[in-house]
């Protein structure tokens, strides 16, 4: 077993509760990780036998580029489980950053986590 993990892929996505969110797409940073299987891979030394991460993160950045939603929540939910039931991972931890109204909040960050 072993894990991947990346940090604050940088996506654009159009989220939000506010009128000003839900026509302009903003930035969030989804990091991942993922848990599964390396002995193939690790045998072969082969990326077709592991995950390769550029398809992670293009799928990533498909998936947000087309969401239109309100919550965090929701939209971490939904991008952990198209994960998983499209890459041969055991287990998934994701994580939404919003950076976009931290400031306005007096917030350090705004952030959803999920984990399937």
């Amino acid at each position: 077993m072993g894990k991947i993990q990346l940090e604050g892929i940088e996506v654009m996505a159009r989220i939000g509760l506010l009128e000003e969110e839900q026509f302009a797409p903003q930035d969030l940073y989804v990091s991942i990780e993922l848990e599964f299987n390396f002995d193939e891979v690790r045998k072969s030394d082969e990326v077709a036998e592991g995950i390769d991460y550029r398809d992670l993160i293009s799928f990533v950045r498909n998936f947000s580029s087309s969401y239109d939603g309100k919550t965090l929540e929701r939209f971490a939910h939904v991008l952990a489980t198209e994960l998983k039931d499209n890459f041969a991972v055991d287990k998934i931890r994701l994580s939404v950053d919003k950076p976009r109204y931290t400031k306005k909040l007096g917030l350090r960050e705004i952030r959803v986590e999920v984990e399937r």
